[in-house]
């Protein structure tokens, strides 16, 4: 099996665990009382956490954000 195969089928066996730290209640229950009011707020801030202090664009580019709609966040 492949790089890209071995990827895919990675992909496919855990993309529903990482799928419920976006859209469980509870997720966004948590987000809230930190100024994440919605649930992009909360996804984008959740999904560029782990790569730490980085600027707008790095994190936008990571996530697949445009710049526009970080900007406006």
């Amino acid at each position: 099996m492949g790089d890209v195969a071995a990827t895919a089928r990675l992909w496919v066996l855990v993309e529903h665990l990482h799928a419920v730290v976006y859209f469980a209640p509870q997720a966004r229950a948590a987000y809230e009382p930190l100024g994440l009011r919605g649930f992009w707020r909360g996804y984008f801030a959740g999904r560029a956490a782990p790569m730490g202090a980085v600027g707008r664009g790095r994190a936008s580019a990571r996530v697949g954000a445009p710049h526009t709609v970080a900007a406006r966040m």
